[in-house]
């Protein structure tokens, strides 16, 4: 399916996102794309949103728009290089590898660079009668652009459309590294 139809078949404020989508294109052509909506819970309340991601020759896109209380949207979209996407990672669940080896289920992570996320908490020692204050400790993650696509949720053709959209985010990011 191409990108713009899956948008349109999402209902998700589909000429929003193609606008933006088309916006952030700027002239070039998708290779291969992943777009998802799913669901958020928040303060008691259900919230969609949606996620595209949009591979061309130069550039991964991604679009995301989340729905706000009384009726509004939140859109964000930026546009990486490829050459400056840090690393690809992915995760795939085979239900009955001896069988067939199919996935049905497949996480993609993907290091943008742009920012990072930071884990605050407190210190903790063994001893939990330990009266002592030990400060804090931090870990810091790469904000990762993760999708998570099963056959079972999304749809064997969706699943199918996040290999096809691995399969050439490595192949481009191969040639950028050359």
């Amino acid at each position: 399916m191409d990108t713009w139809e899956r948008i349109e078949r999402t209902g998700f404020y589909p000429r929003v996102v193609a606008r933006a989508l088309a916006r952030a294109l700027a002239g070039d052509e998708p290779l291969a794309s992943v777009c998802q909506v799913d669901a958020a819970f928040d303060r008691g309340s259900v919230f969609r949103h949606l996620t595209v991601a949009v591979l061309t020759e130069r550039s991964l896109i991604h679009v995301h728009v989340d729905e706000l209380d009384g009726g509004g949207a939140g859109l964000a979209s930026s546009v990486h290089p490829i050459g400056r996407i840090g690393a690809v990672s992915t995760m795939e669940v085979l239900d009955d590898p001896e069988a067939d080896g199919s996935v049905s289920e497949l996480t993609i992570a993907i290091d943008l660079g742009g920012q990072r996320r930071t884990e605050v908490e407190p210190a903790q020692c063994d001893d939990p009668e330990c009266p002592a204050d030990h400060g804090y400790t931090a870990s810091s993650f790469p904000d990762d652009l993760t999708l998570r696509v099963s056959a079972a949720a999304d749809g064997p053709d969706l699943l199918a459309e996040a290999e096809r959209f691995v399969d050439e985010l490595r192949r481009v990011m191969g040639g950028a590294r050359a």
